[in-house]
């Protein structure tokens, strides 16, 4: 076997490696995107009626997210990132656990 041949080899076999790790569907989702914020009277509803004229997300899900004071956040939230996100709300006091 060639000294080239070896290299591709390798390199094939170390995307394909990767490729496996990472999993199948990663990156049918870009980052996080927050579409809209929303405050003041009726900011909830505003909100979930914004979420389901979004729609289904492949690879993702669409989250209407309540923060401080009041407002509320149409998020766009990748499977991968799910936790990230969590976390983040967790750490500004603006989310406590599942209901």
């Amino acid at each position: 076997m060639s000294h080239r041949t070896r290299i591709t080899a390798l390199a094939l076999t170390a995307g394909a490696a990767t490729a496996l790790a990472i999993g199948p569907g990663a990156g049918s989702a870009g980052a996080e995107t927050h579409v809209r914020h929303y405050s003041g009277y009726d900011a909830e509803w505003a909100c979930n009626a914004d979420k389901a004229a979004y729609g289904h997300v492949p690879g993702a899900v669409v989250l209407c997210d309540e923060l401080n004071n009041g407002r509320y956040r149409l998020s766009v939230v990748p499977h991968g990132e799910i936790p990230l996100h969590l976390l983040g709300l967790m750490a500004t006091g603006s989310f406590d656990g599942l209901s």
